[in-house]
């Protein structure tokens, strides 16, 4: 009797071991075809890149993580002084607000990384003519006014972020123009802050400490606004964006929790004021990632403003141990 439950004892892990292994193969299997219906060939070799390299050492890369660069635009999408032929490749467009969005699925948590728009990086450019030129050495903002203003700006803004991180992978880019803010803002119901400076250009209840809902232009105005007699204005505007983001987070997981639909009238409002690689199953999914993970602090690296020699304006200086500093914890096992 104890030889046959021994038997039987074995047969059960031998079955147990065969239901886990195809269990585990076709789990796999979802995944990749998940993958392969989320990104295009070039997306998914940049997905998998398995480390990055700093000062000639190797640091592997977190897996089950991914990644989406928000570009905030300058502009009005009907901004007729603006409006330049098909076939010119420069346009007066800038990447005002640059924050990339890491999702690790394994901790469940997005991490929020902002690079302020004069962070001073090698950027590609090009000729009149689309001829690539050398890199320039300039503010990150203007990488987007190399290309049409769509998605080849996109993507050159997507690599200059790229360069200065330490060429860790961007899955995804979702540019907007200034016309989404008020939008999206009134869809969610509006997004209250706490003021931690003062803004009198405002109105007089822009105090520091006050809780503000922002409507419509209130909301644009609030994450526009710099102070532009002071070198290291953009600073205090990227403070403002912080605090915007988490506002619009808390008001966005309340609006979506009690509707369903909210993402696709959401895109359906903007969707013309958008450019991006997302399809609109990709924002669902990130949108409900937003509402279900924890949402990490900002982490954005240091630096400091200065007029070095030659320049015109005055540029964000940061240096690659501070750069380092941001990007090891995030991406890095």
């Amino acid at each position: 009797m104890k030889k046959k439950n021994n038997r039987l004892l074995i047969l059960f892990e031998i079955v147990l071991v065969i239901a886990l292994g195809f269990g585990f193969f076709f789990a796999k299997k979802i995944m990749d075809q998940r993958d392969l219906s989320l990104s295009t060939q070039e997306q998914r070799d940049r997905r998998f890149l398995p480390y990055i390299t700093y000062e000639g050492k190797n640091y592997p890369l977190k897996r089950n993580m991914s990644t989406v660069l928000l570009i905030g635009t300058d502009n009005f999408a009907d901004d007729e002084e603006r409006l330049l032929p098909d076939d010119y490749y420069h346009n007066s467009t800038l990447a005002d607000f640059i924050v990339i969005l890491v999702f690790d699925h394994s901790a469940k948590t997005v991490t929020p990384l902002q690079i302020g728009r004069d962070t001073m990086c090698a950027v590609k450019r090009i000729d009149n003519d689309g001829k690539p030129l050398p890199d320039g050495f300039m503010q990150i903002t203007l990488s987007h006014a190399y290309g049409s203003g769509k998605e080849d700006s996109c993507i050159n803004t997507r690599d200059s972020v790229e360069n200065l991180l330490f060429n860790v992978p961007i899955d995804n880019f979702l540019a907007f123009t200034m016309d989404t803010v008020p939008l999206v803002n009134d869809l969610v119901g509006g997004v209250t802050v706490t003021l931690e400076n003062d803004i009198p250009a405002l109105g007089a209840e822009y105090v520091k400490g006050a809780s503000i809902t922002l409507k419509g232009k209130q909301a644009l105005r609030f994450v526009r606004y710099r102070d532009t007699q002071f070198m290291n204005s953009n600073l205090r505007r990227m403070s403002n964006h912080r605090l915007y983001m988490d506002g619009f987070t808390v008001a966005a997981r309340a609006a979506a929790e009690k509707d369903s639909d909210l993402v696709v009238k959401g895109f359906k409002l903007v969707q013309r004021f958008l450019c991006t690689d997302l399809t609109l199953d990709h924002i669902q999914r990130m949108i409900d990632d937003l509402v279900a993970y924890e949402f990490l602090p900002f982490v954005t690296p240091s630096g400091a403003y200065d007029l070095r020699e030659g320049e015109k304006f005055p540029g964000f200086y940061t240096d690659d141990a501070s750069i380092w500093a941001v990007v090891k914890p995030v991406f890095c096992i």
